[in-house]
């Protein structure tokens, strides 16, 4: 009888705890809110002429985000925006020219971010394919190995270059005849982050002996592998050769990439 009550006691002193635990005892937290926003992933947004785009921002801390946002352009007459339920963003090209395209936290200016939006009459033209790369580190195997220098403009994101990472570090791309590239494309390789580049500049050339710096980044890394990101510079130039100069990586002895991609953009 004894061992029978103890055991009566138990359940219900367990029951005690569930009912403690249940609906009726829980307590109901405040709603997690962002503390940052950015736009990180739009080096600039290129908007083609009539079409509608959405753009979407990123939150700190990465969560579903709480807060309301106001999103404008500066000047409404390049592009109509309207704001979507998932706070995103759709923008459509009313006009030509360059804005800036801004989104601001409704119960705090301080979380705010902005890019540069620009209207082009057609999408980016590719030209990688009618260059010629060489580089001055090449892979081990030599350019024909599976991980030779023309695999990082193959058009395939399956492959990369790797070689011994030693500054100077240059890839170039030299044309049969001088174009103009604004624009270009960097895919992170498949795996060690390490051997990713961190401070480059694009140069351009008419001789391949003297250049001109187009573009240039610092302490830039890639949040992710095989991530595709795209850099716009301001060039009305035509060149004969490009040059991608890495100056560091991320601290490896190699240096690796899966596609380096190089666009003109139209008017």
């Amino acid at each position: 009888m004894k061992k029978y009550f103890l055991k009566l006691k138990n359940l219900i002193f367990l029951a005690f705890l569930i009912s403690l635990l249940s609906c009726d005892g829980r307590r109901d937290f405040a709603d997690l809110l962002e503390t940052g926003v950015n736009l990180d992933n739009y080096d600039i947004i290129l908007l083609i002429s009539g079409d509608t785009q959405d753009v979407t921002a990123t939150f700190e801390p990465n969560i579903v985000p709480n807060r309301e946002y106001i999103w404008t352009v500066d000047d409404p007459s390049v592009a109509d925006l309207v704001i979507n339920e998932d706070k995103s963003v759709s923008l459509t090209a009313t006009g030509s020219g360059e804005t800036t395209l801004t989104i601001v936290a409704d119960d705090d200016i301080t979380i705010t971010a902005s890019a540069p939006l620009k209207v082009i009459s057609g999408p980016p033209v590719d030209i990688t394919n009618q260059a010629t790369i060489t580089v001055n580190r090449e892979n081990g195997g030599g350019p024909n190995a599976g991980e030779g220098s023309p695999k990082l403009i193959d058009g395939d994101l399956s492959t990369k270059y790797l070689s011994g990472f030693v500054a100077p570090f240059w890839v170039n791309l030299e044309f049969e005849t001088p174009v103009v590239a604004g624009y270009y494309a960097l895919t992170s390789g498949n795996d060690a982050p390490d051997r990713d580049p961190r401070d480059w500049e694009i140069q351009g050339s008419q001789d391949g002996v003297t250049w001109v710096t187009l573009d240039a980044r610092s302490e830039y890394t890639f949040p992710d592998r095989v991530l595709t990101r795209e850099f716009y510079f301001d060039n009305n130039t035509a060149y004969k050769f490009y040059r991608f100069n890495i100056l560091k990586n991320n601290g490896s002895s190699l240096f690796q990439m899966q596609e380096w991609r190089l666009f003109n953009l139209p008017n």
